[in-house]
């Protein structure tokens, strides 16, 4: 199966981050306190990873979180390294696949 992920940092009132799955079915959650696109982005991840089955695709809009969690690129950002770890750890440990797609493509865009 295929699960969209999608974080959107604070904007002056909400961080935010969903996920759908490719049947429709989808989460999201916000909270009230300043924090980055990044780490958005890597919750919405960590949450799809959570809930993925073996050998489901994620799939994020996200070029850094991805590239991140999949080895290709070093994380540079301190508060990023435990976010990843735990991506890592939830991805690898349940043979997930993560895909970077164009963020046109990301169906979880809608609901965040």
């Amino acid at each position: 199966m295929k699960i969209y992920c999608d974080g959107s940092g604070w904007n002056g009132q909400l961080s935010k981050f969903g996920v759908m799955l490719e049947d429709g079915k989808n989460s999201n959650m916000s909270f009230s306190y300043p924090l980055t696109n990044n780490q958005m982005e890597y919750a919405a991840i960590i949450l799809a990873a959570l809930i993925a089955h073996e050998d489901d695709t994620l799939l994020s809009d996200s070029q850094l979180a991805v590239n991140q969690i999949n080895g290709v690129w070093k994380v540079k950002e301190p508060k990023l390294r435990p976010l990843r770890d735990a991506a890592v750890a939830l991805i690898q440990g349940r043979g997930l696949k993560l895909e970077w797609i164009p963020r046109e493509q990301n169906k979880a865009d809608k609901i965040i």
